[in-house]
């Protein structure tokens, strides 16, 4: 950018001399904007560096003779016989040597930080959309983001939404080792209401006349409640303890469906949805806080035939 010399009139009938000469950006902000700049008079004779206000000196003149002065001014760097500048053609062996391997580490480095980044964000994206469904999701992203989860925990999953029609049955059909496990995924933006479980209870009785040749053995609610709060700031639970333990399946926080997710723990999820103890007499009462565990065995796997529970 150049300025021209010129006077404008300024307040009080003073006049104001505009500097001639030349800004150049060093550094610049979003929006274009410089933030360290050199200004260069027209004479060539004065050159300024324009840095912002209340910075610690000493890197600016570390930054000055290291970075600015090398790349705009190499000539004043020789002049002064500054340590900072020294001519390839004037190095020793060892000293081209160290300087060699000098640049070919900070070459690797761009390198391995370049990869680096393109594999976090393509794990990003990969989990995106499981974290989000979890977390925030209603509707069909939450169905998905459950889905994935319970694909990834060994479950062979059908979305009946999609097979049977939207309504006519739960979302999903979850099989796992001879289990059969019938999944209602549902949200709710603040508590979760007693509807959902009856939903569930509803799929339950009319599932026989669905599939009369694959009986469920056990059933799993599970529900994103409170979602619009912070994750850290929703209840524990989904229910209190005293609406869950005269369920005969188990209701499930999605955020803790979350937590197993991320720290992939399988065990956790299976022994979750199919209301069992976990592998080696480990007891995963409900997600969201632990019950007691004659509540866990009311809740294991079970035939439902028509007429109701067995």
């Amino acid at each position: 950018m150049t300025v021209q010399a010129g006077a404008l009139k300024g307040s009080r009938g003073t006049t104001v001399y505009e500097p001639e000469g030349e800004l150049v950006p060093i550094l610049v902000d979003s929006l274009g904007e410089p933030v360290v700049a050199r200004w260069t008079s027209g004479d060539g004779q004065q050159i300024w560096y324009v840095i912002p206000d209340g910075v610690d000196w000493n890197q600016v003149v570390g930054w000055l003779v290291q970075r600015a002065l090398p790349d705009h001014i190499p000539a004043a760097l020789r002049r002064v016989r500054s340590r900072h500048h020294v001519d390839p053609a004037l190095e020793t062996p060892a000293e081209t040597q160290a300087r060699s391997s000098l640049e070919e580490l900070e070459r690797r480095y761009l390198e391995d930080k370049a990869r680096l980044e393109d594999d976090l964000e393509r794990a990003r994206q990969e989990a995106e959309p499981t974290r989000n469904g979890l977390l925030y999701g209603s509707g069909s992203e939450l169905e998905d983001a459950v889905a994935a989860v319970l694909r990834a925990a060994s479950f062979t999953v059908t979305d009946l939404d999609e097979e049977l029609g939207d309504t006519l049955s739960a979302d999903l059909l979850a099989v796992l080792n001879g289990s059969t496990c019938l999944v209602e995924v549902k949200a709710a933006a603040g508590a979760a209401g007693e509807k959902l479980i009856s939903q569930l209870q509803r799929h339950l009785e009319k599932w026989p006349q669905l599939r009369p040749g694959q009986p469920v053995t056990c059933a799993a609610l599970i529900v994103n409640h409170q979602h619009r709060l912070d994750p850290a700031e929703r209840p524990a639970e989904v229910y209190q303890r005293r609406v869950v333990d005269a369920l005969p399946f188990p209701v499930i926080a999605s955020i803790d469906l979350f937590r197993w997710w991320r720290t992939q723990d399988w065990p956790a999820v299976q022994a979750a949805v199919l209301g069992q103890a976990r592998p080696g007499g480990k007891q995963d009462g409900p997600p969201a806080g632990g019950h007691e565990t004659a509540a866990a065995d009311r809740r294991r796997c079970r035939p439902w035939s028509k007429g109701g529970t067995a």
